[in-house]
């Protein structure tokens, strides 16, 4: 389904913590960078996993998410990889092993989605 989908209130994402939130099917993440509500698809571009569950925790701040796979650093508002593959399981590795560990994948960025807020309400344009 495309189209504008409600996920919650402005009081739901108001702490500045990521949330994961299902948007008609689709699983996304919300959350503040700035001042200002950000979502995207909660899969990692390297091996399409969830970026709120896993082996290194959630870990979002300051507008930016962290893979708890793999490590790779992402700006939640534009999508833009910030680091790709640097590690396993929120754990950083050595520079020469960050090949292996991209398993030959090169960084992408998050898939983004168009935030509306209306009064309270929050959509998300899919």
């Amino acid at each position: 389904m495309s189209g504008r989908i409600r996920v919650g209130s402005v009081a739901d994402f108001a702490d500045g913590k990521l949330h994961a939130v299902d948007a008609a099917g689709t699983s996304i993440v919300v959350g503040l960078a700035g001042d200002s509500l950000c979502a995207a698809r909660n899969r990692c571009p390297h091996l399409g996993l969830s970026l709120t569950k896993g082996p290194g925790g959630l870990r979002y701040a300051d507008g930016q998410v962290v893979c708890p796979w793999h490590n790779s650093a992402f700006d939640l508002a534009s999508g833009d990889n910030l680091d790709w593959a640097p590690g396993f399981a929120g754990k950083d590795m050595p520079r020469w092993s960050r090949k292996l560990i991209a398993l030959g994948k090169k960084p992408s960025p998050l898939t983004t989605y168009d935030v509306i807020v209306e009064g309270d309400d929050v959509y998300v344009e899919l």
